[in-house]
C-alpha cells in the first residue's frame, strides 16, 4: 500500500470514521490504482469513468449477481474522499474526482412501514427491542449504537449523548417514556456495569436477521441500515422540519437529509 494510502487511511481515523470505513476505504483505493496502473498524481477523471464501467461488469462470488448499487457507492464514494484529502492536504493541486455519477442506493433507502415496526417490536426480544429503541427510535448508526455506554444515557431526563458520532459529530437525542422504561429494565436485568449492549456490531446486525425471520420479513431485503432511514421518514410524515431531522440524525449537510424527502415522495 503506497503512502498516500496509509496517509489517506490516518485521515479517515482522524475525522472519527467507524472501522469498517477506515479499513475498507483504502483498500478500494489499492484496487483502483492498480486497475489504472498509475500514480495518483496520473489519475485523470476518464479513469475513474472507465473503472466505474468495470465495476459494473463484475459478478459477486458470493451473490452470484452484479454489485450492489450500495457498495458501487462506497468505491465511488471513497474515491472521491481520496482525490479530496490529497488535493486539500496539498498533495496535488488538481482533483480529477469531477463526476456526476450517483450509483443506484435504492436497496438502502428502503423503508419500513408502520406496521411492520410495530411487528419488530412485538416479536423483539428483550436485547431486540434495545436494539430497535436505538437504530429506530434514536436513528443510530449501528458503530453508534454498539458504542453507547451507561454513562451515556440519562434517563431522568431522556437523554442519550452520542459523543463520537460520524465525523466526531457530537449530538443529544431525546427519547420516548417507552423507551425510557425499556432501557432502565434492559439496564437492570442485564447487569450491565459499562456498556450498554456489551457486544459488537456483527453481533447486533446477527441480532437484526433474526428479528426479520422472526417477522416474516427477511425477504423483503431490509437492512439495518433501514431502521435509521425509517425514522427520518416518518418523523418527516409527522411534520418535523427537515432542519431538525438533520440535527436528530447528526448529518453535517441538509441536502443529505433532504434525500428522505424523496424517498417520502415515493421517488
Amino acid at each position: 500500500m503506497n503512502e498516500t494510502i496509509l496517509q489517506f487511511r490516518k485521515e479517515l481515523q482522524n475525522l472519527g470514521y467507524c472501522k469498517t470505513v477506515i479499513n475498507s476505504y483504502p483498500k478500494h483505493i489499492a484496487r483502483f490504482l492498480e486497475y489504472t496502473r498509475k500514480d495518483c498524481s496520473e489519475v485523470q477523471t476518464k479513469d475513474i469513468l472507465d473503472y466505474y464501467s468495470y465495476l459494473k461488469t463484475i459478478i459477486s462470488k458470493r451473490t452470484k449477481k452484479p454489485l450492489s448499487g450500495h457498495y458501487l457507492h462506497s468505491i465511488l464514494l471513497a474515491v472521491k474522499l481520496y482525490f479530496d484529502y490529497l488535493q486539500r492536504a496539498e498533495i496535488q493541486k488538481i482533483n480529477p474526482y469531477q463526476l456526476k455519477i450517483k450509483a443506484p442506493r435504492s436497496e438502502e433507502r428502503k423503508v419500513f412501514s408502520y406496521e411492520e415496526i410495530k411487528k419488530l417490536y412485538a416479536k423483539s426480544s428483550s436485547l431486540q427491542t434495545i436494539i430497535l429503541h436505538l437504530c429506530y427510535a434514536c436513528g443510530l448508526r449501528r458503530t453508534e449504537a454498539v458504542s453507547i455506554l451507561l454513562k451515556d444515557i440519562d434517563l431522568e431526563n431522556g437523554l442519550l449523548y452520542i459523543r463520537k458520532g460520524k465525523g466526531r459529530k457530537r449530538r443529544v437525542i431525546p427519547f420516548t417514556k417507552q423507551v425510557q422504561k425499556d432501557l432502565k429494565d434492559f439496564i437492570f436485568l442485564s447487569g450491565s456495569k459499562e456498556s450498554l449492549l456489551g457486544i459488537s456490531a456483527a453481533k447486533l446486525y446477527y441480532e437484526f436477521t433474526k428479528l426479520l425471520k422472526k417477522t416474516g420479513l427477511e425477504n423483503k431485503r431490509f437492512t439495518l441500515h433501514c431502521l435509521r432511514h425509517s425514522i427520518a421518514t416518518h418523523l418527516l410524515e409527522q411534520g418535523m422540519e427537515l432542519e431538525k431531522v438533520r440535527d436528530f440524525l447528526g448529518h453535517e449537510y441538509l441536502g443529505t437529509t433532504q434525500i428522505y424527502t424523496r424517498v417520502n415522495d415515493g421517488a
